[in-house]
């Protein structure tokens, strides 16, 4: 694969394209039209996978079938047609929302889980971290937290982005204590300082050395370990949680609002 191709993967996988289909694609920009046997010899494919992979680019509308004196051939459609991927995946994504309540219940009443008394759940690395960040949605109308640093931290920042979103569209507020002093503007949303409040607590009083989150009846925890590997503990207790909501309700008193600039 040349330099650019590898650059443009990255950059169509988030269309739902795989990377076959991707290098048939650009191979077809390239090249204008090309037979099954000229793309497979090009790029080192089977016949029979290139007109299996060239059938989904079809379906997908980025490449249409031509024929002539010479037999079939395929032809590439303009890349402006990645608007037309981009608008079904959106009445993809839309219509899954919709149903995800309905879905939800019926897979509630199909298995037999007991939420009744305290459990714990571990989590780790990276992955576990975004998971226990995307359970605050969660949250029934607000979360508590101490945080190390804002979520930008650990997850790429449009997920970030998508997550404060998703927090706000669900009126979820939170209340936030850290030891950083000043925080740059870190959130494309006008809307942030109205449902989260970030306030500075002095380290003298307590060091926040773990992201931790309060609400409903869970109490998490997530630390980086010294080999930068990460662990996550949710705890699901009324009485525990009563008493870090007390604490935590103690220590904000003691806190002063951050100015985000």
């Amino acid at each position: 694969m040349s330099e650019q191709t590898d650059k443009l993967i990255p950059l169509l996988k988030p269309f739902g394209l795989s990377t076959e289909e991707i290098e048939i694609y650009l191979n077809l920009l390239e090249n204008n039209t090309s037979s099954a046997l000229t793309i497979s010899r090009n790029l080192h494919l089977g016949r029979t996978k290139v007109y299996r992979i060239l059938d989904k680019l079809i379906e997908k509308e980025l490449v249409v079938q031509q024929y002539n004196e010479n037999g079939f051939k395929f032809k590439a459609s303009h890349p402006s047609h990645l608007s037309f991927v981009l608008s079904k995946k959106e009445t993809e994504i839309s219509a899954l929302r919709k149903s995800l309540p309905d879905t939800l219940n019926l897979l509630e009443n199909y298995i037999n889980i007991d939420n009744s008394g305290s459990q714990i759940l571990y989590y780790r690395g990276l992955e576990g971290l975004s998971r226990v960040n995307w359970n605050l949605l969660n949250a029934k109308n607000e979360f508590l937290s101490y945080e190390v640093s804002t979520a930008d931290a650990y997850m790429p920042h449009d997920e970030a982005e998508k997550l404060r979103q998703q927090l706000f569209d669900k009126k979820i507020y939170s209340r936030s204590l850290t030891n950083i002093e000043k925080l740059g503007s870190f959130s494309h949303l006008k809307e942030i300082e109205k449902f989260q409040k970030i306030n500075f607590i002095s380290p003298k009083i307590i060091t926040i050395q773990a992201d931790i989150f309060i609400y409903n009846d869970i109490f998490t925890i997530c630390h980086f370990l010294e080999n930068k590997d990460i662990f996550c503990l949710e705890i699901k207790n009324k009485y525990l949680v009563d008493m870090q909501k007390q604490i935590f309700e103690n220590l904000w008193s003691q806190s002063t609002p951050i100015v985000i600039k």
